[in-house]
């Protein structure tokens, strides 16, 4: 009986197709030297996605000693993918391999008979979950009577950190122009508000201008460090005024207007952190749920302590839907289909994991979509 399957066939080649799909590789002399010689990671797959024949090189990446034990593997299973084992029919079968650039890929190549190209993030078991950005490349060669698909891998990490980085910022500068625009047109446009209310939305147009200027700065320090390291620049900060800044901001954003946003009851806890980024994190999950709830809902920021990590939520009404929740901070990796939502939850997980330390997520449930960052409470105080 099949394995059940989400997405791709689980269908195998037994070990005697396999040794004849391997003898009917090496005895095209030209096509073996090929592989050998090719610079990048190559894969030679045949039409169940099973490994044939790998490279050196990918071998080397992957610090792969026996290139015989890859046989009849499909890739995932050969580099230790976390999704590899999600379904009993292995790589390609689950429903998080509905998404990945690699196996749609492949698919696309040998459905159509010519070379597709696309783009994967690949994360791994090992190193804690070690990930790559890969460009992926699927060719079909036809070898006597084989059709085999000839997939080459190319590290992009960098090139895409470096515009992601950069998206990013032109993202979060805008938002935050958006929030200053916002509140100059209330003080154009009311002229109801007490000379006390005033005051308080000038010295926020202050505080945000000064925002904008730390971001730009902010910046440079990111685009000027190399291999992704980031000087973070630690302080002490109270949670409860970063968190109140924030919504201060998005309250009365132009991208969402008319929209509740309550601060309920936060902890009085300091944090060391670096209190731009966390500014940045939760600020871009306060756009999200504010552009996603219909005018008049209402959004909610709420914060829970822990014995151990503190963790701030952001609520607002509605679930995102399955296959969306597949993609979610993987979007903004597609340069082709990148999205300012897009860019904000990539952004989440850059700042909030890789250089804060802590835990980003999102749970849908009830109605409601919930995106969350954990902090650690090492190096932090609070009072109860």
């Amino acid at each position: 009986m099949p394995l059940p399957t989400f997405f791709a066939s689980t269908e195998r080649a037994g070990s005697k197709q396999l040794a004849a799909q391997q003898l009917a590789l090496v005895q095209e002399k030209f096509i073996s030297e090929v592989i050998d010689t090719f610079s990048g990671m190559m894969l030679v797959l045949n039409e169940h996605r099973q490994i044939i024949a790998a490279n050196s090189t990918l071998l080397k990446t992957f610090n792969l000693n026996d290139q015989s034990l890859l046989t009849g593997l499909r890739p995932g299973e050969a580099v230790n993918c976390v999704h590899s084992s999600d379904a009993p029919g292995g790589c390609g079968t689950s429903e998080n391999c509905s998404v990945c650039g690699a196996v749609l890929t492949i698919i696309a190549s040998a459905e159509s008979g010519k070379q597709v190209k696309g783009e994967c993030r690949l994360t791994l078991t090992r190193d804690g979950g070690t990930s790559l950005d890969l460009e992926v490349q699927a060719t079909p060669v036809k070898v006597a009577d084989n059709t085999f698909t000839f997939l080459a891998l190319k590290d992009i990490a960098p090139e895409k950190r470096r515009s992601i980085l950069e998206r990013t910022f032109f993202h979060d500068v805008l938002n935050t122009i958006g929030g200053i625009r916002g509140i100059a047109d209330i003080l154009a446009d009311d002229s109801d508000l007490s000379a006390e209310e005033e005051a308080e939305y000038v010295d926020l147009i202050v505080d945000l201008s000064d925002n904008l200027t730390e971001e730009i700065s902010q910046q440079r320090r990111l685009v000027s460090a190399e291999k992704g390291e980031y000087a973070l620049s630690l302080e002490q900060v109270e949670i409860n005024n970063v968190l109140e800044e924030v919504c201060k901001l998005y309250r009365n954003h132009i991208q969402a207007p008319d929209r509740i946003l309550v601060l309920e009851k936060v902890p009085e806890l300091f944090l060391t952190t670096d209190r731009a980024l966390l500014r940045r994190v939760v600020g871009n999950m306060l756009l999200n749920a504010m552009e996603a709830t219909p005018v008049g809902g209402t959004v909610r920021v709420s914060t829970i302590l822990g014995d151990d990590e503190v963790e701030i939520q952001v609520i607002n009404p509605g679930e995102i839907p399955k296959n969306t929740q597949l993609k979610m901070f993987k979007r903004s990796f597609s340069t082709k289909s990148l999205s300012d939502r897009g860019i904000g939850t990539y952004s989440m997980k850059l700042f909030g994991e890789r250089y804060l330390g802590g835990n980003v997520g999102f749970r849908c449930s009830d109605g409601e979509t919930m995106f969350f960052i954990k902090l650690p409470l090492a190096t932090s105080s609070h009072r109860s």
